[in-house]
């Protein structure tokens, strides 16, 4: 069998990934001389497109794997295999991998790597990613945005400007008709990209919240032509 590339994402900043199963899963990897690479935050490398790219035909073990597909999409990449280490046990993801439970392994040595990964606590990578598998290109979550995340190109709707995105706030996600867009670090399903449909916030009125923020818009921009006017005078 050919020697795969395989990437681990431990989730340091955002602990979802139990440390002890990607120890172990590195550990068994390494061991049947598979290509194995640990990542403290996966996230924070689909922020830079050069190194999304340099992850070509990886096969990548991490939590939630629609997130992780769009990611690769926005940038003209392809992914290899992607396994949901959050949700799967070892064993189901061994099986995927096509390779046999062990009946000892010594995960020591990735215990330590691990524990020395760098971590961000307290920070995250937020920002929203579009799943253009379930988008209908409706355009509401660029009208509803206040910072200017969203741009519409050529009837297509765009994430340009993710850093303008604000910490924390997933509204555009809620009044997506489709669901289709994901914030990979909130904590439900499916706005963080993963499988489970029961989303609390999904079943409030959309259209009451996309009104309301459409008044914010227009208040927002009132404001803005005030301060103009003042600064001409």
């Amino acid at each position: 069998m050919q020697t795969r590339n395989i990437l681990i994402c431990v989730c340091n900043s955002h602990p979802v990934i139990d440390k002890e199963k990607a120890a172990f899963l590195a550990a068994v990897l390494h061991g049947k001389e598979e290509n194995v690479q640990l990542c403290p935050d996966l996230f924070r490398i689909m922020e830079r497109r050069e190194m999304v790219k340099e992850l070509e035909g990886t096969t990548i073990l991490a939590c939630y794997p629609r997130a992780i597909r769009s990611l690769f999409k926005r940038v003209g990449a392809e992914p290899g295999e992607i396994l949901d280490i959050r949700s799967h046990t070892r064993e189901e993801i061994l099986d995927q991998l096509h390779i046999a439970y062990p009946i000892e392994i010594d995960t020591t040595g990735f215990v330590r790597q691990i524990a020395h990964l760098p971590a961000k606590l307290g920070t995250d990578a937020w920002y929203p990613v579009i799943d253009k598998e379930r988008c209908g290109e409706c355009g509401k979550c660029y009208d509803f945005c206040l910072f200017g995340v969203y741009t519409v190109e050529k009837d297509r709707v765009k994430v340009t400007n993710p850093q303008n995105c604000k910490n924390n706030c997933p509204a555009c996600a809620r009044i997506c008709p489709a669901k289709a867009i994901i914030f990979p670090r909130y904590e439900r399903s499916p706005i963080n990209g993963g499988t489970e449909e029961e989303e609390q916030a999904i079943s409030l009125d959309t259209q009451a919240v996309y009104n309301d923020a459409l008044r914010m818009r227009l208040k927002h921009r009132r404001n803005s032509i005030s301060l103009l006017k003042k600064d001409k005078l």
